[in-house]
């Protein structure tokens, strides 16, 4: 993401770019802190070295001009946030502090040398505010910088990963140097439809690196707080990006030593010992007391204490003055002073041991939401939680929850709210969310030890298990509750997205299962009850979801619940049902990709062959799913490698349509048939050849494949490369003995679908290797039509060059020329009338009649001057000017005129132009019309008369469409009011049976009688069918809404 950030302090303002987040944040000592998050993309060549300058400004409605695809890029690479903990750091730094950093001797080596720099000091010592200092003033000296901090409190755990890490830092580098590799990597990976592993991401970043000429600095904050088993892979590519030439600078900030954690020694080593941090924390304090009328007469006594006290810890420190404030008078401060805890632990267990006992209950929700929830926890969210009746399972009123009532609950050492605006894309609107965070990382340390097990603050001692089941519970609840009605609206149950979403992830997590979540999961799972169905919907598992489609157990393996599996097969669940979109749970399991859910059913006697759902086999959707593990479990247990049946056919053609190598060597080595024929694509060949997979093409081919196997969506392979404009897939094939010529597919041809596609390099290559440029078939007929169709020039031109017929006839459109006129495309009717192509050339319609049909003027000018007939009948509306009468276009109803079009031409659906326009409600071409000599009375076409079609008026082409004006002015001009003949008989019997009352009223007032004698019978009635014409089928009754209410 890319954010444009102004923070100001101090009255300055300071403008940082950083691709992933613009983020204000304030820190006040009642739980909130503020951070403005604009998501916006811009072209980072304009902004990447944007400076820290006092007053300066960045426009971002100039960034969002520039907006390019990097919306689609952040999606997919899908990369955590680490502005937020900038910012969060950021605004929190007091005035003065760290300048010794900046100083330091090691500091300054480091950025003119490069290296390693090592920044460690133990829990609280203000590790993330120093490395923040460096940051933003070697932004401010226009330098090349990354950063990432590792956070725990991270509740999607991105930010103690690897992946993350390497994610947000491509991401940041790509969106700043690299954008055009970044959209090469993004349709590499379809279109962001697939995952980039991690040693990609890495490989990714380094050749990003070795690319770059320039110093680049990268900082990595908190490296104790990523994950254990993730620490050896971050280790070794800092390592990596440690290599001579590289021109890498890396602060990394830690709790512990370099050596200690597998690093080798540090360039540089600076430790956070007190006596260095001291001089900081006096002047955070100073500050923090300064203005402050609660401190006026004790501020030496509360220095003195705390930085005695602190022993080196800055939060230790923070800690206390928030808990100062809360105390409200001095005498409080100085009885505190004599008691103050000696560590952050004691610090959290005494702010936790004052939660008052009406608010215990509240505390320890927030707390197990923010240790062990998937997601942020916004206030809106925890007011729905708050109503959460667990004994009744039920929903109490709405009460929101307000910053100050989170202070009475628990204090702001242990949580603090962030009020975050993020961009929204679609709505191009910030949206402001407060978001709840513990206060540190070193809380959860606490809350989770075996050491708050033995204190005061027992009662808050909070374990997975604990805190996934109130989850659980809280989810399952809220989403029965709220889904019986069919529909949940987002906007009135905040909680539902993070329900629907994450429930069966806490559930996992259980073992052993309560009853309570027993219950309510089987609820759940259970789709003739409402709720389960709604809660698909709200989430990709809705896909052919209906009342009483499968069974619980179905669902269960769908969604990867192996305790509530492993509970329903011990209470005889059939492991075999069928029923669902995919047909039975095994199918189910290995299209998710549960390789253990997928062991338990076959462990439990799941049909490995089992036939059913969308595609057709356990086998073919772990193909399709690209799960090779699954596809190699399920082939061990005996699956039938050339099974037929669902969507592909087969689950090599699956393989090969999912760009998996792997699985497609996996099964041909276990005896494929590579030319085995079904599915949407025919054959496996023909599948791998649409998807542009020329290392799967190739191993198909050197496995035997047919390369001119008939069938499927594309008719052969060629014609599906040529498609998909691979010209390296189709030289292949040529080369490979590919029919240049074979015929068959939606595009008829290979050439065909070039032409259509637009890639000249392949249209040149077919015809190179003999393809036959007037070959007919396929949607366009030939493949000039189809290029016409396209607007495609060039290639239009190449094929005259090599023989095109300018005058073939066949295809959607009739001719090339009525192709192009349709499409609007000047350039190509030009080319094609000096190719000699025949203007008046009839193909179901003309040239004419698709440019008038279209509004293109230009192109209606240039027919007219090459000889087009402006009189020319066929096609559906008979000839040019009925067809732009009725599509309301007044300057060529106009210019058709003056090419001497009759006014009183009749054919076509309306007859004339008349009654064309008159349907259409156009009243200014029907005044024309009638000015240019046009029979008001002129009979034939679908509504018989003009009056006819006009007094149906269908407002439902155009609700401002004036009618019952039309009307007047055609009788003002002498229609025949009580004409006989069209759809409706008369314009009486037209204007009674559409229910139009004003037209129906004017018709009575000037004359109109009822011409079919049923109407008497009708008008005392109305439920009484009547046919429309006397030579209507029995069969084709209507009746006449105008009547019902009299």
């Amino acid at each position: 993401m890319t954010y444009c950030q102004s923070i100001t302090t101090g009255g300055n303002s300071f403008n940082i770019l950083n691709v992933h987040g613009n983020q204000y944040q304030a820190f006040n000592t009642d739980n909130s802190q503020t951070v403005d998050s604009h998501n916006v993309y811009n072209d980072h060549r304009d902004f990447s070295n944007a400076t820290i300058q006092a007053g300066g400004n960045i426009n971002l409605s100039q960034i969002m001009r520039n907006a390019n695809d990097s919306p689609a890029i952040q999606s997919w690479i899908d990369a955590p946030n680490p502005s937020i903990n900038f910012n969060a750091a950021y605004d929190k730094m007091t005035k003065g502090t760290g300048e010794w950093l900046l100083n330091d001797s090691r500091l300054i080596q480091w950025k003119e040398s490069g290296g390693l720099l090592w920044l460690q000091g133990k829990a609280g010592s203000g590790k993330t505010f120093l490395l923040t200092k460096a940051i933003t003033s070697l932004k401010a000296d226009n330098h090349d910088v990354l950063y990432f901090y590792f956070d725990t409190r991270d509740q999607s755990k991105a930010k103690a990963t690897y992946k993350g890490m390497l994610a947000s830092l491509m991401l940041d580098m790509g969106l700043q140097f690299n954008q055009a590799q970044l959209m090469n990597l993004y349709e590499k990976y379809n279109s962001g439809r697939t995952q980039m592993p991690a040693d990609a991401m890495k490989s990714t970043l380094l050749d990003f690196f070795r690319q770059n000429s320039s110093s680049m600095f990268i900082f990595v904050d908190a490296f104790d707080e990523c994950d254990n088993q993730e620490q050896h892979p971050v280790t070794e590519f800092i390592q990596q990006l440690l290599v001579p030439g590289l021109k890498i600078h890396i602060c990394v900030s830690c709790r512990y030593p370099a050596n200690h954690i597998g690093m080798k020694a540090g360039t540089y080593e600076i430790s956070l010992n007190p006596d260095v941090v001291e001089g900081d924390i006096e002047i955070y304090i100073q500050q923090s007391l300064q203005s402050r009328p609660l401190f006026v007469n004790i501020k030496e006594e509360v220095t003195e204490a705390l930085l005695h006290g602190s022993h080196g810890q800055i939060r230790w420190v923070d800690c206390q003055i928030q808990y100062f404030h809360q105390l409200g008078s001095g005498r409080a401060i100085r009885k505190a002073l004599k008691s103050l805890p000696k560590t952050l632990e004691e610090t959290y267990e005494q702010a936790l041991s004052a939660i008052k006992r009406e608010h215990k209950d509240d505390a320890q929700a927030i707390l197990k939401w923010l240790l062990f929830g998937y997601d942020e926890l916004t206030m809106k969210m925890l007011s729905e939680i708050f109503r959460i009746d667990f004994e009744q399972q039920s929903l109490d009123d709405p009460e929101p929850i307000q910053g100050h009532e989170l202070c009475n609950i628990i204090s702001s050492t242990l949580v603090v709210v962030q009020q975050v605006s993020h961009w929204n894309n679609w709505t191009d609107q910030n949206e402001r969310q407060d978001i709840l965070q513990l206060g540190h990382p070193s809380v959860k340390e606490y809350i989770v030890s075996e050491e708050i097990k033995e204190s005061s603050a027992k009662l808050f001692q909070i374990n997975d298990q604990l805190a996934h089941e109130f989850i659980a519970q809280c989810c399952l609840i809220y989403l029965v509750v709220c889904g019986k009605d069919g529909h949940i609206d987002q906007a009135l149950f905040p909680l539902a997205s993070y329900a629907a979403g994450t429930w069966t992830g806490h559930v996992r997590n259980l073992q052993p299962l309560g009853d309570p979540v027993k219950c309510l999961s089987l609820h759940l799972l259970t789709d003739t009850n409402t709720s389960c169905l709604t809660w698909m919907n709200l989430t990709h598992y809705s896909l052919g979801a209906a009342a009483g489609s499968a069974l619980p157990f179905y669902y269960a393996s769908m969604v990867n619940l192996p305790n509530m599996i492993s509970l329903m097969m011990k209470n005889g669940a059939d492991v075999n049902a069928q029923g669902g979109v995919y047909g039975n749970p095994l199918q189910a399991a290995s299209y998710r990709g549960y390789v253990d859910i997928v062991k338990l059913l076959l462990e439990n006697g799941a049909d490995v062959n089992a036939q059913g759902g969308v595609y057709g086999n356990a086998l073919q959707a772990a193909s399709y799913g690209r799960e090779v593990d699954i596809v190699k479990l399920l082939l061990e247990n005996g699956a039938d490698v050339n099974a037929q049946g669902g969507v592909y056919g087969n689950a090599l053609q699956a393989a090969s349509y999912g760009r998996e190598v792997d699985i497609v060597k996996l099964l041909l080595e276990n005896g494929a048939d590579v030319n085995a024929q079904g599915g949407v694509y025919g054959n496996a060949l023909q599948a791998a050849s649409c998807r542009r997979q020329v290392d799967i093409v190739k191993l198909l081919l050197e496995n035997g494949a047919d390369v001119n196997a008939q069938g499927g969506e594309y008719g052969n392979a060629l014609q599906a490369a040529s498609w998909q404009g691979n010209v390296d897939i189709v030289k292949l094939l040529l080369e490979n003995g590919a029919d240049v010529n074979a015929q068959g597919g939606e595009y008829g041809n290979a050439l065909q679908a070039a032409s259509y596609r637009g890639d000249v390099d392949i249209v040149k290559l077919l015809l190179e290797n003999g393809a036959d440029v007037n070959a007919q078939g396929g949607v366009f007929g030939t493949a000039r039509q189809a290029a016409s169709w396209q607007g495609n020039v060039d290639i239009v031109k190449l094929l005259l060059e090599n023989g095109a017929d300018v005058n073939p006839q066949g295809g959607a459109y009739g001719t090339a020329l009525q192709a192009a006129s349709f499409r609007g495309e000047v350039d190509i009717v030009k080319l094609l009338l000096e190719n000699g192509t025949d203007v008046n050339a009839q193909g179901g319609d003309n040239a004419l009649q698709a440019a008038s049909y279209r509004g293109k003027v230009d192109i209606v000018k240039l027919l007219l001057e090459n000889g087009a007939d402006v009189n020319a009948q066929g096609g559906e509306y008979g000839n040019a000017l009925q067809v732009a009468s009725y599509k309301g276009h007044v300057d060529i109803v106009k210019l058709l005129l003056e090419n001497g079009a009759d006014v009183n031409a009749q054919g076509g659906l309306y007859g004339n132009a008349l009654q064309g326009a008159s349907y259409r409600g156009e009243v200014d071409i029907v005044k024309f019309l009638l000015e240019k000599g046009a029979n008001v009375n002129l009979e034939g076409g679908k509504y018989g008369t003009a009056l006819q079609a006009a007094s149906i008026a269908p407002i439902y082409w155009d609700p401002h469409c004036d009618y019952v004006k039309l009307v007047e002015i055609l009788l003002d001009n002498g229609a025949d009011i009580n004409s006989r003949g069209g759809q409706y008989g008369s314009p009486f019997q037209a204007a009674a049976i559409e229910g139009n009352q004003e037209v129906y009223d004017l018709l009575i007032q000037k004359g109109a009688t009822p011409i079919d004698p049923l109407f008497t019978i009708f008008q005392k009635d109305p439920k009484i069918p009547i046919p429309l014409m006397d030579n209507e089928p029995a069969d084709h009754q209507i009746y006449c809404p105008l009547f019902w209410n009299m």
